[in-house]
């Protein structure tokens, strides 16, 4: 997944799995009970360490404490109005959340059904049959991955979750290409096996779906910017995109993490998750506490990623998640990560800057190798205590 990671001060690695012995918790970290003025949430963003103070009481400031719901109609409309009156409510929920809840978005809930029961049912396949496109194989990290290989949180056993990712690639022909690059070389992994026949149209369907929906939404967020509705249509024409499919078991050990809690490096992620009675996604808030994100049906959670925090300065929010599965059923969702071309060129914005500041360019596809080779390789110590910084950012000058 493309991701930035969290872990909380109390951590325990006790393996056993047994999901009799699950005890339910509050949804923020143990440590958000104290009333000591250094408890912290620590976690990962911009691929180095960053801390949050947890507030309580008095000390509490004024942040979001659920999701804002928006309607998604007015993304179809033939009005400009209606479209900028949307961009409007989507701008809010950037700048003050960095995460809403996307309805009435055009992907036909039939898609959505489908790919949840071809999901549930590639990852009850045989080990054997889902190795054999073990993410290790491929050098962009396609495919397969077992449970606890991920590790986004270093003080834990490692990400309680199995998972298969694909993307952009030119080599298939689902993707539509007019034609194929001589120099390319295929990308995506897929299982070969009779048995798993089923998983990779269902894969791809989900994929071109949420691929139109994207190209929609990036004007959306260009008028919200108050920008001409095709300003991101040059650097899009290509997009970097993945597609991951996630199985989250119950966890029975109150320590353990089904994602360790992280930011995204791509431009934005749309999420369709299970439902599940006891909400596993969490996002952080202002004040370190975890705020559950509700599964609901048909719908997709929207999160603002590291490239749009960054063109826009900080003023829009990669906020902090992670995933807990502290119920008693199996979850599985479907994000989907979108990134301009891998060549494009990317800084803050004008709007943006500040007189006297000096402000980096990127290439998109260099740093997003960066941020996968360090979440892929290297496991970062949290913060020093004595920092009371929300998170440090490489990168641009802020």
């Amino acid at each position: 997944m493309p991701t930035t990671t969290t872990t909380t001060t109390n951590t325990n690695t006790n393996t056993n799995t047994n999901t009799n012995t699950l005890t339910k918790s509050d949804p923020r970290p143990d440590s958000a009970h104290s009333e000591e003025p250094d408890a912290f949430v620590h976690y990962h963003d911009g691929g180095i360490p960053g801390k949050r103070r947890i507030l309580t009481s008095a000390a509490a400031k004024q942040t979001f404490t659920e999701l804002p719901r928006i309607d998604m109609r007015r993304m179809f409309s033939d009005s400009l109005e209606d479209r900028k009156e949307l961009a409007k409510e989507v701008g809010a929920a950037c700048r003050d959340v960095g995460f809403f809840y996307a309805v009435n978005h055009g992907v036909d809930e039939q898609v959505l059904d489908s790919t949840f029961e071809a999901l549930e049912k590639f990852f009850k396949l045989p080990t054997q049959v889902k190795m054999e496109t073990h993410n290790k194989k491929s050098a962009k990290f396609r495919g397969y991955e077992a449970f606890l290989e991920g590790k986004l949180d270093p003080r834990t056993r490692g990400d309680l979750k199995e998972g298969f990712l694909m993307g952009e690639d030119a080599t298939d022909p689902e993707q539509n290409r007019p034609m194929t690059p001589s120099t390319s070389t295929p990308r995506n992994q897929w299982p070969t096996s009779p048995s798993a026949a089923f998983f990779r149209p269902a894969i791809y369907s989900y994929y071109n779906h949420m691929l139109a929906f994207s190209k929609r939404l990036l004007s959306i967020f260009a008028l919200a910017l108050k920008l001409p509705e095709d300003y991101f249509d040059a650097i899009s024409t290509h997009p970097m995109t993945n597609v991951r499919a996630v199985h989250y078991p119950p966890q029975s050990v109150p320590s353990d993490v089904g994602i360790g809690a992280h930011t995204d490096f791509c431009w934005f992620t749309l999420v369709c998750q299970s439902h599940t009675r006891e909400p596993a996604l969490q996002v952080l808030n202002g004040n370190g506490h975890w705020v559950p994100v509700t599964p609901e049906p048909n719908t997709f959670v929207v999160n603002i990623a590291d490239f749009l925090k960054l063109v826009t300065g900080g003023t829009w929010q990669s906020t902090v998640h992670r995933v807990r599965n502290i119920g008693l059923e199996h979850r599985y969702s479907m994000p989907f990560f979108f990134s301009p071309n891998e060549d494009a060129k990317v800084s803050v914005l004008d709007r943006f800057r500040k007189e006297g500041q000096v402000y980096d360019e990127f290439l998109v596809g260099d740093y997003f190798q960066t941020r996968l080779d360090i979440d892929r390789t290297t496991h970062l110590e949290p913060g020093d205590d004595d920092d009371d910084d929300e998170g440090k950012r490489t990168g641009a000058v802020y």
